[in-house]
Formats: C-alpha cells, structure tokens, sequence
C-alpha cells in the first residue's frame, strides 16, 4: 500500500496552467434561494444525506424523523414519496442493542436500474425499489447485516457494530460499499472494533464480497465516492484520522476488484493546509479531470475548510477560506461547480449557507444564506441543487422561534427542502 503526502508546493505553477486544461470558469449566473419543498409527516428533526438521481431526475433525502428516504421530483420540486420501513431516530445512549444501536437511514445513493442502498441503524443497509412502473415500487427488497463477528453479528442476546452509515455505488462491478464507524456497545467485551467498510454485491441476495476493510486507530469513517475513471475505477474514502495515535485524515483509494483492498491513502497535513491540528474529514466530491473537493481540517472555532486537489498529483488548487464545508459536498457537472453547506466566513453574514465554488477555476463565488440547511445535491438538467433543512426540538415545541430558511415561504416547525437556482430561473 502506498501513502502518499499532500503539500502546497507546486500549485502556483498549476495554476499558470490550468485555463488550458480545464474550461476558463464555471455558469456565470448567480445562485439565489428559488423556493422551498414541505415535506409532510413528522418535523424533520433527525436526517442526514441527501443525493440526485440523474436517471430518475429525483432528489433523495434520508430523513430519519419519518423512518425513511424522502422522494423530491427533481423536474417540478414536489414531494413524491417515501420509502418507509428503516429503524428511524433511535434515541437514547446507545449500547448496541436494536432500541439504541444508531439511527437511520443515513447515506444513500440509486443505481442506475432504480435501486436505492441506504445506509441504516443497527449495522443494516437497506435495498428497496424506487422505479414507478416496477409493482414493488417504495418497498424493501432486502436488508443486509454488516455488523462484524466481534460485535456478535447482531445475533439475539449479541450486539450490532453501530449504525451504517455512507454509501457509494460501483456500476462497473455492482457493488456497493457501506462505511460502518465501529460498535455502540459501550460494554462490548470485545473492546472496540475498528471502522470498517463492506463490499456488498449490488444483484439478490446481496452477498456481502470478501472480508471487510478496517481502518485501526482512526475516530471513524466517512464518505466513500466511486471514480469510475480513476485508474479504471476505484472508491475514494475520507478517513477522520487520530490526535492520540498520529494518524492524519486521509483519502483511502480502494480497488474493489477481488474483494477490495487499500491500494493507496492520500494524507492531508491540515497544519499546512489551514494551520490546525485537527484530523478532521467528512465529505468528497469528484470534478472533472480527478479534481477532489473535501471537507476537512475543522477544529474547534475553525470550521472544516473546502479544500480542492487532484488526486493524481495531489496539487492543492484552492483551500476556500469563505465558508465552512460541512459534511457531504457535491458536484455538479450541468454548472460545473462544488456546492457545500457552511458557515459565511466572510464577514458578511456568519450563517449557515449555500457555497457555490467554480469547478475550472477552484475558486469561491458566492455565499447564499441557508439557515440551517446542510447536505447539498444538484440536477445537473436545471442546475437546481437542494438542501435539507432540519430544525430541532425545541422549535418543534414553539414554532414562533423558527429561524430557518423555510419561514421565507410560510413554513415553521417542521424544516423543509430548500431549493436553489441561477438567478435567472424561475422557481
């Protein structure tokens, strides 16, 4: 396995010619707020990731509150549906048990013949049908257990690995990989268990493929993403590294052939990069021409900064300073540009908000508020891109306190979708 390092060194030159390599700027339209979606049921209080089909121009929101994977027409911004049926909030401290093993869902992603994966609680991942004309359209086709031998397999009387989380699909094999940070067992007489991730087979019964893949020492997994043209196709997972073990964050390439294995990791020295000793790195999103966007390096009043690199040469283009990034990030090829959702660092606001940053020049353009919205997804069609809007309990409770962007369209107490545009669309 190789390691290799990523330095600022050489990224002046870069950039003296990257106008050649890469298209001279991104769209030139502003982005601006278009509307919001309601979503019904429960108040979106606990959710995590979004993703856009292109095959089935549909927005997918994991919104644990209502125990399942909202569905957004991505063509006229609606609520569509819902897949029901997954653990849901799970509250309470957790200890490995089905009542207290970690909620879901949690990421989610579909394949290309209308198939969602979601990562779920109790180190379950979660397959159902979201093709409309198929008979089992909205139901569950399957649920895998990923849970380790040494948390007991999740067996009666034994305990789960904690929830799985992140999720990214391989076309090219059919396999999906799920990252998973390890057991909630507090009294786990095993000890703790590394984070891992696990190569499921993409066709029934959905076979888990080969041993999984741990990552010792770390504080966790994040979010794997396939490179379809990464040396002939390999998943990229960020990996939040250790303070107490020296273990940097990184960007583990895994070859999902055979079984998968760890053939490279890239390390980001966040001293260099932002002056911190943080080990922090959640999301990733890939560009054109192996540009990588993370989110990385936050620590304590420093928020995770967007930090742009190509993960042949691992020349940093652009560490982006103007907002935070949040956890999942995206990229949209309809615009070319990164969206990530983070505090304004630009003195102007300091909400949380949309940041739209230029995928050919790796620079910031803007910041557009977005109070309490995270997780952004596009369609690359309309270059519409969504944001999951969640609040808490205590607006639930009174809805007068509501401070989300959703209260701009008459919405309060129960969060929403948020919907961005260039400035010239109507919503």
């Amino acid at each position: 396995m190789k390691v290799r390092n990523t330095s600022l060194l050489g990224t002046l030159a870069l950039a003296l010619v990257l106008p050649f390599a890469l298209p001279l700027t991104s769209s030139a339209q502003d982005v601006k707020l278009l509307g919001v979606v309601e979503v019904p049921g429960n108040p979106i209080i606990s959710s995590d990731i979004t993703w856009f089909d292109r095959g089935t121009e549909k927005a997918y929101i994991t919104d644990r509150s209502n125990f399942g994977v909202d569905i957004i027409d991505g063509e006229n911004n609606f609520f569509l549906g819902r897949v029901g049926g997954m653990v849901g909030p799970a509250p309470g401290a957790a200890d490995g048990t089905s009542q207290h093993n970690g909620p879901g869902p949690n990421g989610v992603v579909v394949t290309g013949d209308k198939v969602l994966w979601a990562g779920d609680g109790n180190s379950l991942t979660t397959v159902a049908d979201v093709d409309p004309s198929s008979p089992t359209y909205l139901q569950i086709l399957g649920q895998i257990n990923t849970s380790n031998p040494e948390c007991d397999n999740g067996m009666e009387g034994g305990h789960w690995c904690g929830r799985d989380d992140e999720i990214a699909w391989d076309p090219k094999d059919r396999i999906s990989m799920i990252a998973t940070n390890g057991p909630s067992d507090v009294n786990d007489p095993h000890g703790p268990v590394a984070p891992y991730v696990t190569l499921i087979s993409g066709d029934a019964p959905y076979s888990i493929l080969g041993p999984q893949i741990l990552f010792p020492g770390t504080t966790g997994i994040e979010q794997p993403l396939w490179a379809p043209d990464f040396r002939g196709g390999r998943f990229l997972l960020t990996v939040p590294g250790s303070l107490a073990n020296h273990i940097p964050p990184t960007i583990a390439i895994i070859d999902p052939a055979n079984g998968g294995f760890v053939d490279e990791t890239i390390n980001l020295d966040c001293q260099e990069l932002l002056g911190t000793t943080s080990q922090s790195i959640t999301g990733i999103a890939l560009g054109q021409d192996q540009h990588i966007l993370v989110s990385a390096c936050g620590a304590g009043a420093v928020p995770s900064a967007p930090i742009i690199l190509n993960a042949d040469t691992l020349d940093v283009y652009a560490v982006v300073t103007q907002v935070g990034g949040g956890d999942e990030v995206w990229y949209n090829p309809g615009d070319n540009r990164f969206y990530v959702t983070g505090m304004d660092l630009t003195g102007t606001t300091g909400l949380q908000s949309l940041g739209v940053i230029d995928g050919a020049t790796s620079t910031w353009l803007q910041n557009v508020t977005d109070v309490r919205g995270k997780n952004p997804t596009a369609f690359a069609e309309s270059n519409h891109v969504f944001t999951l809007v969640q609040i808490n309990a205590a607006i639930v409770a009174d809805p007068s306190t509501d401070d989300s962007v959703c209260t701009q369209f008459g919405i309060r107490g129960t969060g929403c979708i948020a919907v961005f545009g260039p400035d010239d669309v109507e919503p």
